[in-house]
């Protein structure tokens, strides 16, 4: 018996014990018509056969034995391989998920502005749509740095390949480019004066989430809880210095 290493150990080791009884089975049923067959003679072929039998079993057997070994020897690397692959195996990066940390980000950037310059602004429609201020928004640096990832895979990695590249060409770029565009239309260095050192982000009427778990676990088929004053100042776009006046009929 051939052991193939590229089956499942545990699929061919079930053949091997399959194999294994089929050919108890059949010793027993030669030797159960052996034992009536001598009671009347001894037959030279008979004995012949019986000896057949026996010597196709102990090879059976030896080879089922040396299958075991074969797969005591391989669980322990095994293992060992696919631990390595895991540990091997580097995550997507991100510009959104960057550890804090200086050399995390200066690792980025060194990589990122040399391939910006030999490569992504090579084409007109990133040049027309990436703004002067491109560094003081996190969602244009995060698509810039996946695109520059997949760009890397196409054609640098071991599973590059003329297909990778047609789909950086034809889907990624484009669509990197068009969001970008997007993200920041007619942006410049100048809009970019907040204060330093205040959150960028913050979350609407995050505060006032409590009235909307009761509304939407208790009774979600009703409209849900009426915005007070001051979640409708929160609420606007660029807050409100007052509040809108109330017509007959509602309307503001």
């Amino acid at each position: 018996m051939q052991y193939d290493n590229d089956k499942d150990p545990g699929t061919a080791a079930l053949a091997a014990v399959a194999g294994l009884a089929r050919s108890v089975e059949a010793l027993t049923r030669d030797v159960a018509a052996m034992k009536a067959g001598l009671k009347q003679t001894a037959s030279k072929t008979a004995v012949a056969r019986l000896n057949d039998t026996v010597a196709s079993l102990g090879n059976t057997i030896a080879s089922f034995e040396d299958l075991l070994t074969r797969l005591a020897a391989a669980k322990p690397s095994s293992s060992r391989g696919k631990a390595a692959d895991a540990s091997s195996v580097e995550p997507v990066r991100s510009w959104l998920r960057l550890p804090e940390d200086s050399a995390a980000v200066e690792a980025v950037l060194s990589e990122l502005l040399p391939w910006m310059e030999t490569t992504y602004l090579r084409y007109a429609t990133a040049r027309e749509t990436l703004p002067p201020c491109w560094l003081w928004h996190p969602e244009i640096v995060e698509e810039l740095l996946w695109l520059m990832d997949a760009w890397i895979a196409a054609y640098d990695s071991d599973e590059a390949s003329n297909k990778l590249v047609g789909d950086w060409h034809d889907r990624q770029r484009p669509g990197v480019t068009r969001r970008i565009g997007e993200y920041a239309p007619a942006c410049d260095v100048l809009a970019h004066r907040d204060p330093a050192g205040q959150r960028a982000i913050t979350v609407p009427l995050a505060a006032d989430a409590d009235p909307f778990v009761t509304w939407w676990a208790r009774s979600r088929d009703d409209n849900g809880p009426a915005p007070t004053p001051e979640q409708i100042k929160a609420g606007r776009r660029g807050g409100l210095t007052a509040l809108p006046t109330t017509t007959a009929g509602g309307q503001r």
